[in-house]
């Protein structure tokens, strides 16, 4: 995406603004907020198993907070969920007898 492109109003984040300023893709950008929360997640795991007092501000560590950071992070980047037309599938047939 270019810094002129409509969609940019939809990014609040800063750091992925001048991502895609800078040439990167949504994918790349998506990337590197993954690592940047697993990373984070991995160090909160290893000072608490040392600490358990360690990292106070940064939530309780569980994957279900770290990927609702992830999401979060995406969300603000701009990404969106899809609608939901392309959510609806076929139903699946019964199982044969």
């Amino acid at each position: 995406m270019k810094a002129n492109d409509p969609r940019m109003q939809t990014v609040e984040c800063a750091i992925a603004r001048v991502g895609y300023e800078h040439g990167k893709t949504g994918i790349e950008i998506a990337e590197q907020w993954i690592v940047a929360h697993v990373n984070a997640l991995l160090a909160v795991t290893a000072g608490r198993a040392r600490n358990p007092m360690a990292f106070p501000g940064f939530g309780n560590g569980s994957s279900e907070e770290t990927a609702r950071r992830i999401v979060a992070r995406l969300v603000d980047a701009g990404w969106r969920p899809p609608d939901t037309d392309c959510l609806d599938l076929p139903d699946i047939p019964g199982e044969a007898s």
